[in-house]
């Protein structure tokens, strides 16, 4: 494939048309990935790395479900720390045997749900941790021991490394001086299973000699720790760390220096152990280079002889932009999509929306004479975006973010709405902010798996159903939770809709006559699935409209104390 790559980072730069028919269709601040720089940047490290060796796609970069189906089909496996990644990882269709779940404060339902799904391994780091998987395979009468790699804390370390994760004092791991009492820790534990050893020495290695070198110690010491612990050595997980320029005066790692590396580091270790599984997890290499945040100008100004362009997107959407996570407070490279930099020698501000000086993205920076209107694109985006920032911060929400595959834009996760934002809220009692215009909304995806439809068509009982939803929050806003629907009127459906479309509802008093209110409720389509299988979706514009129905509700026993804004 062709692609429109960033002279310094070779990240992925989208075309001037992909940014112009994404504002069309979504709007902006807006991540927009590329499925096809994902493939290739996937194929190409495979075609490198010794084939015998795993790769796994860690989800903390980007845990967005198109991301990782797209790297499934390229034939990643998947290193889980939460437990909405794991299911993500599940229901994507991973290979349970190709699951890894890593994290040094692991809940017991997050074990419990390992154990259920039959993950590869759960990588313990802690003895406590080994006593309490041991105790959930018992509750729930596991048939066999549960399979389980230790994460070292090894008493070596090396440079190059952005981010230092082991060698030191960290919550990650078991210290390797402590592995000898393990001995008599698993002795006791009839359901737990070691199988092999997992270390991470650090991240955003930008030079291959240190993850060479971290290989084969890693190699090394898994054998001796075998031997130590009396245990098979089936697995060894390397770690990975590899690193991606974002940064002036940073060049990108040879890989194929770096592959013929790890390749020598491990047919030496498969010499005497031809049957182990070696593992490497990487996470910011596979996707930082396929994504973009796209940001449109809304204002341009002059302070003090500096010139600033302030932006819809900033510190609450990309916080790795703006100085986090071991970064310097350094420019990300940032390209103008709407004119050409080199016009003009002037230096830019950009800055965000916050209210808060520490949102700046970039700081004198050439991006060109901005006007406003101008989209621009934070490029190498693609990992620690939008998921590694603080979303909540001023209210202004989650952003879309976008799939460009081939030629076709799918919207992968929808932004947050104004009420999906103040409709998670609760007021003391239990009760949900008064809407305004004495107004509920609920949105719902229709999933082909529910039963109550059998995986066809939406029905109108279905709908009926979504009505009653909307038409209880509405009584319960007003009324304390007390209003009852009492009929509905004058129902007409529309249209059919299809499993895995977004349906938003929305129910409005119209008029009160003591204790009886009329309502008056309609379901639009709001977002279209593309494939009912599929997490891809599309935004309707305009929203089509399913149904349309009145109703009765009646107020048995006001209850003055609750009722908030009838």
């Amino acid at each position: 494939m062709t692609f429109n790559l960033h002279d310094q980072n070779g990240g992925w730069v989208p075309g001037e048309q992909v940014a112009k028919d994404i504002v069309e269709k979504y709007g902006t601040p807006a991540f927009v990935y590329s499925a096809d720089y994902i493939r290739q940047n996937f194929n190409d490290l495979r075609g490198k790395i010794d084939s015998s060796v795993d790769l796994l796609y860690s989800l903390k970069a980007n845990p967005n479900a198109a991301i990782v189906d797209c790297l499934r089909s390229c034939g990643a496996g998947a290193e889980v720390s939460s437990l909405a990644e794991l299911h993500t990882a599940i229901r994507v269709g991973i290979n349970p045997n190709d699951i890894i779940f890593v994290g040094p404060a692991k809940s017991t339902e997050e074990i419990s749900d390992c154990i259920r799904f039959g993950i590869f391994a759960i990588v313990a780091e802690s003895s406590r941790e080994l006593e309490i998987i041991n105790e959930q395979a018992g509750e729930l009468s596991a048939r066999h021991p549960i399979n389980v790699m230790l994460r070292i804390n090894p008493d070596f370390k090396t440079g190059g490394s952005g981010l230092t994760m082991s060698g030191k004092p960290r919550q990650f791991g078991i210290d390797i001086e402590q592995v000898p009492d393990l001995r008599d820790t698993l002795s006791a534990l009839p359901l737990v299973r070691v199988m092999g050893f997992h270390v991470y020495m650090g991240t955003r290695y930008l030079e291959a000699e240190p993850i060479i070198e971290n290989t084969e110690k890693i190699l090394d010491m898994s054998e001796r720790l075998s031997k130590t612990l009396g245990t098979p050595i089936e697995v060894v997980d390397v770690g990975g760390g590899f690193g991606v320029p974002y940064f002036d005066n940073e060049s990108p790692l040879d890989i194929q220096k770096l592959a013929n590396g790890i390749n020598s580091a491990v047919a030496s270790f498969k010499r005497n152990n031809p049957s182990t599984r070696i593992i490497i997890e990487l996470g910011r290499y596979l996707s930082a280079g396929c994504g973009a945040l796209l940001t449109t100008v809304r204002y341009t100004k002059v302070s003090r002889g500096e010139h600033f362009a302030i932006a819809d997107g900033g510190t609450n959407l990309h916080m790795a932009a703006v100085g986090v996570g071991g970064f310097a407070k350094r420019s990300f490279p940032i390209v103008n999509l709407s004119r050409d930099a080199s016009e003009t020698s002037q230096k830019t501000t950009l800055t965000g929306p916050l209210c808060t000086p520490s949102d700046t993205i970039a700081r004198k920076t050439s991006i060109g004479d901005v006007k406003e209107g101008d989209v621009l694109a934070i490029i190498c985006s693609g990992a620690y975006g939008p998921s590694a920032s603080p979303t909540g911060f001023l209210s202004h929400g989650y952003p879309n973010e976008v799939l460009l595959d081939g030629g076709d834009l799918h919207l992968v996760r929808a932004g947050d709405e104004v009420n999906d934002i103040i409709a998670a809220y609760r007021l003391p009692g239990d009760l949900p902010l008064p809407p305004q215009n004495k107004e509920f909304t609920i949105s719902v995806r229709l999933s082909a798996s529910d039963a109550h439809y059998g995986g066809g068509i939406v029905d109108g009982a279905h709908i009926l159903k979504l009505f009653g939803d909307a038409v209880t929050g509405l009584a319960a806003v007003q009324d304390g939770d007390e209003s009852l629907l009492q009929n509905w009127e004058s129902v007409e459906f529309l249209r059919p809709t299809r499993p895995g479309d977004f349906i938003t509802v929305r129910a409005r008093v119209t008029r009160q006559k003591r204790l009886r209110r009329f309502v008056e409720v309609e379901a639009l389509r709001t977002v279209r699935s593309t494939n009912s299988g599929s997490s891809s979706v599309e935004a309707v514009h305009p929203p089509e409209r399913v149904a349309t129905a009145r109703g009765l509700i009646v107020v048995p026993m006001p209850n003055r104390s609750k009722k908030v804004g009838v």
